[in-house]
């Protein structure tokens, strides 16, 4: 007759051996045994459990159960041994070649993804534990160029939304610095002469001089190149890269700052890496704020460049434009409020 074959499932390798001993006598071999991953997506979220086949001797040739000698029992421990280093050598090469499954916290929205994966392939719904559920932050809500200003002037308290309060402004301890990297655009806004002033002062002290100086606007100087569109600006910013220096581009107001609607529209169009207004501490305060407000509902303002300190019994008025001071009378502030 010939050998009977049959399968058995169980937890361990452990276990079926003693199952086997026990309802079949120490005759019974188990000839192959096999890890099984059952379920889950990627292996994430699936089980495993052993299966064993296991062959018994024809019955006419079956003897009374008695306890193998120590060799047939080392053997056997060794063959079972090696039966399972085999299964789980299978199992390693049926996962590497598949995609590895990712490390997914249960925080983050690949798990998500996952839980409505498996919510589809099982057809019930399936739901993250409520201690790992991710708190979900409210949605920003953008600022337009003239609310920005307003938050840089420290004006601006909240975004007019409900439960949607901005932080206070927290003024800084140094003064803004102009930037001075190849090929950078300074724009310096000013009334008169006095944006041509500051960024000779600032391209001086850089030690890049009168070659790195630009002017634009209603400026017009002898000896000083223009630079009012984006042609120039960028034939300009390319002398800079090749001289290794930042470019100070002087636009000017006029006199008076009128036709200040003309003005926004290019000064915003020559797209400066920063932007500074150069005030005269030594004017009406409402007079300097209300064309530094049209300059900065055009653009974002870095800094202020005092001019004029000495003119004046009360310069500090120019802090209520609510800009930090980098430049005072041609030199780095030492302080951004006076």
């Amino acid at each position: 007759m010939e050998p009977r074959r049959f399968q058995l499932e169980g937890t361990s390798l452990d276990a079926l051996k003693a199952q086997v001993f026990a309802e079949h006598g120490p005759r019974a071999r188990i000839i192959a045994a096999e890890k099984v991953t059952v379920g889950g997506i990627g292996g994430f979220l699936s089980r495993q459990h052993y299966e064993v086949t296991v062959e018994l001797p024809p019955s006419g040739r079956r003897r009374a159960a008695v306890e193998p000698d120590l060799p047939s029992r080392a053997s056997e421990r060794a063959g079972i041994s090696a039966l399972l280093e085999e299964a789980d050598r299978a199992e390693s090469t049926l996962h590497s070649a598949a995609p590895a499954a990712p490390s997914v916290s249960t925080g983050s929205h690949a798990f998500a993804e996952l839980m409505d994966t498996l919510a589809a392939s099982t057809g019930a719904p399936v739901q993250a534990p409520a201690a790992f559920a991710p708190a979900q932050p409210p949605a920003p809500v953008p600022l337009n160029r003239i609310q920005l200003n307003q938050l840089q002037a420290g004006q601006l308290q909240g975004n007019q939304q409900p439960g949607m309060a901005l932080e206070p402004v927290q003024r800084t301890s140094l003064p803004p610095a102009p930037l001075g990297g190849a090929g950078d655009l300074v724009m310096v806004v000013g009334l008169g002469d006095e944006a041509l002033e500051v960024c000779r002062s600032m391209a001086d002290l850089a030690g890049s001089g009168a070659a790195a100086v630009r002017v634009a606007g209603v400026l017009e100087t002898d000896g000083v190149g223009r630079a009012a569109d984006r042609r120039a600006v960028a034939t300009a910013r390319a002398a800079g890269v090749m001289a290794g220096h930042a470019i100070f581009l002087a636009y000017g107001l006029g006199r008076s700052g009128t036709e200040m609607g003309r003005h926004s529209t290019l000064i915003s169009a020559l797209a400066a890496d920063q932007v500074w207004v150069a005030v005269d501490a030594g004017r009406k305060p409402e007079d300097t704020a209300a064309w530094v407000g049209a300059v900065r509902s055009a653009v974002v303002v870095d800094a202020a460049a005092v001019e004029g300190i000495d003119t004046t019994g009360t310069p500090q008025s120019v802090n209520s434009l609510g800009l930090p001071i980098g430049w005072l009378d041609g030199w780095p502030s030492p302080t951004p409020v006076l």
